[in-house]
């Protein structure tokens, strides 16, 4: 199901901080019976191209045609020169490819409206836009005088339009698992993790990611 022109997302983790995963994205540009050639991987968040070690491990994510993802570990085996530089990725075995649901890789560049309070203490409430957006959380803009931290329970007020129904908004509990400058752009970035969402609330995001995904296609964008 993996064809030529078919968008992979990579993970790996980060060497300096093990409980920290880089998160790439890349092009499938040729493929053989013992091997899978990407153009060179885009770093999301620095949006630039890394240097990988041969023997590097990715965990790989593709969404076919059909809006179905799957996944599978594979393995950096050498550098190739095709039309343009290329990278050599172990092919994995029909058994080892793994058909995973929704909520898990659903994520889309997204810029909607949210509000971020804290849940632990007295401090004041920030009203910005997303950057992104999936079923299991998102990342916002922060100002600069900003009173939140890593780890601190928060709740979102986030707004968003589904074509069926319209404008709606829900509130989602959450924490923030990181706040990091940009390197490029100089902004500062807080990615949130929801916590105990109501189902229906997910679904709605969900959905509400899928519509952006298709939008995005049709005027010919990447899914992030």
């Amino acid at each position: 199901m993996l064809k030529i022109g078919s968008t992979l997302l990579l993970e790996k983790t980060d060497v300096s901080n093990s409980e920290k995963y880089l998160r790439y994205r890349t092009k499938v540009i040729e493929l053989a019976d013992d091997a899978i050639y990407i153009d060179y991987p885009i770093n999301e968040e620095t949006k630039r191209t890394d240097i990988f070690p041969v023997g590097t491990v990715f965990k790989a994510l593709y969404v076919t045609e059909e809006d179905n993802a799957y996944t599978f570990v594979t393995t950096l085996k050498g550098r190739e020169m095709l039309k343009v530089p290329a990278l050599m990725l172990s092919i994995p075995k029909e058994g080892e490819i793994r058909k995973i649901q929704r909520r898990q890789y659903v994520r889309i560049s997204a810029c909607t409206d949210v509000a971020l309070y804290s849940e632990e203490r007295e401090i004041n409430p920030v009203s910005s836009i997303t950057l992104d957006i999936s079923g299991g959380g998102l990342s916002m803009l922060l100002p600069e005088n900003h009173g939140f931290q890593e780890k601190m329970k928060v709740k979102l007020y986030l707004a968003y339009t589904l074509q069926k129904d319209g404008p709606n908004f829900l509130t989602a509990p959450g924490h923030i698992v990181r706040i990091a400058r940009n390197d490029k752009s100089g902004k500062i970035l807080a990615s949130i993790q929801f916590d105990n969402i109501q189902e229906r609330d997910r679904q709605a995001i969900i959905r509400f990611c899928f519509e952006r995904q298709r939008e995005q296609r049709k005027k010919g964008l990447q899914m992030m």
